[in-house]
């Protein structure tokens, strides 16, 4: 299949992104197979940085990218915060507190992109 991404951009154009950051008071629950399935069905990969990274992907980041992106995009988190990164690679959304699937599914569907996709699926 190739090798594991190295970086967030690797994932450019085949993924939709979320960082979540669960500073000290947040936690990642685990998925419902109902929230799994939407997930999977709109390409999202995410990322959860705790004290090791965790994520739904199989990817090969180094220590030092790990830190780069945390002072990027979790440096400025008094709590937990999420960011979500859409195909293009650009940050769609950026949001202190627990994640919020609903709020984050019913974004990307708002998405031109993902209006193509659910339509080419009819």
């Amino acid at each position: 299949m190739g090798e594991k991404p190295q970086k967030i951009e690797d994932l450019r154009w085949k993924n939709r992104i979320v960082l979540y950051f669960p500073g000290k008071s947040g936690t990642f629950p685990k998925l419902s197979h109902e929230l799994e399935e939407g997930v999977r069905e709109r390409k999202i990969v995410y990322f959860v940085f705790d004290e090791i990274l965790n994520s739904n992907s199989q990817v090969d980041f180094s220590n030092a990218y790990i830190s780069e992106i945390r002072k990027k995009f979790g440096a400025s988190c008094e709590e937990a915060c999420w960011v979500l990164i859409g195909l293009d690679g650009g940050v769609k959304l950026r949001k202190e507190g627990e994640l919020d699937w609903g709020y984050i599914f019913k974004t990307i569907d708002s998405m031109p992109m993902r209006r193509s996709e659910i339509g080419s699926k009819t």
